[in-house]
């Protein structure tokens, strides 16, 4: 029998409606019978997809075995696990390809994949492997950012675990941090936890050994009315004059006697 044969025995029994034939056929019977793997699994798909699944993880077809669970099944958490098992590069591959989706759908298992995939991923099947030939595997974590779309709070949590952890980012990941940390902040209503809130994001402009667009940040900073940020920056950048006329442009006539002492205006 071909290729050509085994497909076709595969199509009859579907269209015929023998689902236990078919299951006996791909996954009981000689597994050197020649027959494209791809195509009985697309076959499979149709009449019985539980028996896809089994025939893609078996021949090791990882897209399609995500794309069942996703597509068919919306088993988004099982997706997910899925890719933890796989190899490095094959977690990487599949987490930009379905990352999105599986962050909208389970989006903290999603986060806390990421931060395991982007500072020490070790799959189950590197696990089972020897030891003293793994070494710890990273991924950048720009690669990701634009998965997380307008998840502000679960990208922020991302970022920070990086940043906790050691890693050393770019200037785009702590300008997108700083962003996100406003959009959160934003949208808080209690004004001792927004106040809490927006000490942390100055702690993290003043911190030296970050790197961030300041002209970005200043904008975005005015964009979302967070002074606190704004006033920083103009006298990091010694734009005193500025925070003169911010002041004006607030009414605020002690900030402005106040800004005039301390600066000699």
């Amino acid at each position: 029998a071909t290729e050509d044969h085994t497909t076709l025995l595969l199509n009859c029994y579907t269209k015929l409606n023998k689902p236990e034939n078919l299951k006996e056929f791909i996954l009981l019977k000689d597994r050197d019978l020649d027959f494209d793997v791809e195509i009985a699994i697309k076959v499979c798909r149709q009449a019985s997809p539980q028996e896809s699944l089994m025939l893609a993880k078996r021949h090791k077809h990882h897209d399609l075995y995500i794309k069942i669970e996703i597509e068919d099944y919306q088993r988004y958490k099982e997706a997910l696990e899925y890719i933890s098992e796989l190899e490095f590069d094959n977690a990487e591959i599949y987490m930009r390809k379905y990352g999105q989706i599986l962050l909208q759908h389970a989006p903290q298992d999603s986060t806390n994949f990421l931060k395991r995939l982007c500072t020490n991923f070790s799959s189950d099947a590197s696990a089972n492997a020897d030891v003293t030939t793994i070494s710890p595997q990273k991924s950048d974590p720009e690669d990701y950012i634009h998965l997380f779309l307008n998840d502000s709070e679960h990208l922020v949590e991302f970022l920070e675990h990086l940043i906790a952890d050691g890693c050393i980012l770019s200037t785009l990941v702590y300008d997108t941090l700083i962003e996100h940390y406003l959009h959160v902040w934003n949208t808080l209503k209690v004004d001792a936890e927004k106040h809490k809130y927006g000490q942390k994001i100055l702690k993290l402009m003043q911190n030296s050994e970050i790197k961030y667009d300041k002209s970005q940040a200043l904008v975005i900073c005015h964009m979302h009315q967070f002074s606190e940020g704004v006033l920083y920056l103009y006298e990091e950048e010694k734009l005193y004059q500025q925070i003169l006329r911010y002041h004006f442009s607030r009414g605020d006539s002690n900030a402005v006697l106040s800004c005039c002492r301390r600066f000699g205006l």
